[in-house]
């Protein structure tokens, strides 16, 4: 007679929700001995409703389901003070998107303290109302997901504070970002910092400081071209790599000049900038050690080699008033090139002499070089 009397109270109630129903004891549905106020002996089915986008949630709500294909906002209903309150009503959200839930109280309520929460991707979260109305923590945290709020931990280089986790603390074991080709930035004003979280003296405008205090070894880079005693240079676009401070130039490594000579001192007044039909190509930055040898026969007058805006490469001052050749006629110089290329070298003289001969004994010219120093 009770489960009869309790399926009609509560059809009654489904069919009339204005009635008011007041009962002492208990109520049970398939149970004959209640031991609760409702005492259900079955399933039991509250409202589920699946969503896409923003939702406001109202009274028939209890599951919401998210499936939308972005970011989106669930509000909470304002609370009621006095008749109509809603205290102890629970609402469930579940997101099954890729996307971010925020969970908004109406200001200036709060859940648990904070005016909103967010329930990550293909997380869920479980409210319950705590009847308060106003600046109060009007809703309740009951789950997040499958851990309980107040049990919520971080480890491994991330920090919770409150119901948030932040990146930032103890990093309890080895981890390995795969980019899985997609490139990591950070950006921003900030700075790495490496063994320190304090921008030393003189690191105002770097973007990366590494202190190892005093222990040695502080950076390694490894691409291939390092070796012992080599240094990190650059080329023009800042790309660096390990290259050697110091070439032997006693290592037969020499490189000879490219073109065909012609004889630059035919014309009958003094000039610069004459043609010699030869060229150095130098394939990095650096010191260069020149050597150079030229059989000119001819009386008094001032013969030379030269790379423009660089230095001779061979000169010789005059020396007699009769025909005879040039001596000495070997020379070595040091040269500086600060861009890689290729250099004409040119040639000159202080009068109109023209020589006797040209490149017509011994030795036949030669000109090569080899860097020994960046």
């Amino acid at each position: 007679m009770i489960k009869i009397y309790a399926k009609l109270c509560l059809a009654v109630l489904a069919l009339s929700p204005a009635i008011i129903f007041a009962q002492a004891g208990n109520v049970g549905v398939n149970t004959a001995n209640p031991g609760s106020t409702m005492d259900i002996n079955g399933s039991l089915a509250a409202n589920y409703k699946a969503v896409t986008t923003s939702y406001n949630l109202t009274s028939s709500d209890f599951h919401i389901s998210y499936g939308g294909t972005a970011d989106t906002v669930f509000s909470l209903p304002v609370s009621i003070s006095g008749d109509g309150n809603f205290k102890g009503r629970i609402y469930r959200i579940k997101n099954n998107s890729n996307f971010k839930i925020t969970v908004n109280a109406a200001a200036p309520e709060t859940i648990n303290g904070n005016i909103s929460i967010s329930v990550p991707a293909n997380q869920s979260v479980e409210l319950v109302s705590t009847g308060l109305s106003g600046a109060n923590s009007t809703w309740e945290i009951l789950s997040m997901g499958t851990i309980v709020n107040n049990n919520m931990t971080a480890s491994n280089g991330l920090t919770v504070s409150g119901t948030d986790v932040k990146l930032g603390g103890t990093l309890s074991q080895a981890s390995d970002i795969a980019t899985a080709g997609n490139n990591l930035s950070i950006s921003g004003t900030g700075k790495v910092l490496v063994g320190t979280n304090a921008v030393p003296a003189g690191a105002a405008s770097a973007k990366i400081v590494i202190d190892n205090g005093t222990t040695n070894g502080a950076l390694q880079i490894k691409d291939g071209t390092q070796q012992l005693g080599y240094v990190l240079t650059s080329d023009a676009n800042g790309l660096a790599t390990w290259s050697s401070t110091v070439t032997t130039a006693f290592a037969n490594n020499w490189t000879p000049y490219a073109g065909t000579l012609v004889n630059p001192y035919t014309g009958g007044t003094g000039a610069a900038g004459l043609n010699t039909g030869v060229q150095v190509t130098i394939p990095a930055k650096g010191w260069y050690f020149f050597r150079c040898g030229i059989a000119i026969n001819s009386d008094c007058n001032d013969y030379f080699f030269y790379i423009n805006g660089i230095g001779d490469v061979w000169r010789s001052y005059c020396g007699s008033n009769t025909a005879a050749f040039i001596f000495p006629r070997d020379q070595n110089r040091v040269l500086y090139f600060a861009v890689p290329g290729t250099y004409n070298v040119l040639a000159g003289k202080t009068n109109g002499i023209v020589p006797v001969s040209f490149n017509a004994g011994n030795p036949s010219f030669y000109l090569d070089f080899v860097k020994f120093q960046n």
